[in-house]
Formats: C-alpha cells, sequence, structure tokens
C-alpha cells in the first residue's frame, strides 16, 4: 500500500505545483479553494477505496 500510495501522490503533487507555478507565471491567481477541495476529494476516494477493498479481501479470506 504505501508504495503504490507514492506511486500516485508524487506525480499528483508534482502536478499540482506545477498547476500553481503556470498560473502565477501567466498572471493568473490559482485556485486555491478549488485545488483544495479537489485534493481533498482525491485523498477521500483513495481511502475510501482502500477501506472498501480491505473490507472485501477480510470477507473473501473466511
Amino acid at each position: 500500500m504505501n508504495k503504490s500510495f507514492f506511486i500516485i501522490m508524487v506525480p499528483a503533487l508534482l502536478v499540482a505545483a506545477g498547476y500553481i507555478v503556470v498560473l502565477r507565471y501567466m498572471g493568473y491567481a490559482p485556485g486555491y479553494p478549488r485545488l483544495i477541495i479537489t485534493m481533498v476529494l482525491f485523498f477521500g476516494a483513495i481511502y475510501w477505496l482502500s477501506r472498501r477493498n480491505a473490507r472485501k479481501a477480510d470477507a473473501n479470506r473466511q
């Protein structure tokens, strides 16, 4: 789980940082609230799916 988490998170954080840098360079104020909401939804989905898959794996063992 830890390696797969980092495989997904490192590029996602790099894209978010690039989003902020490019928009600032172009003179636009980046939408921080929208970025934060998107990140929260992304992390929430990862957490929800990991819990769901863990429950399914436990149910299949019994």
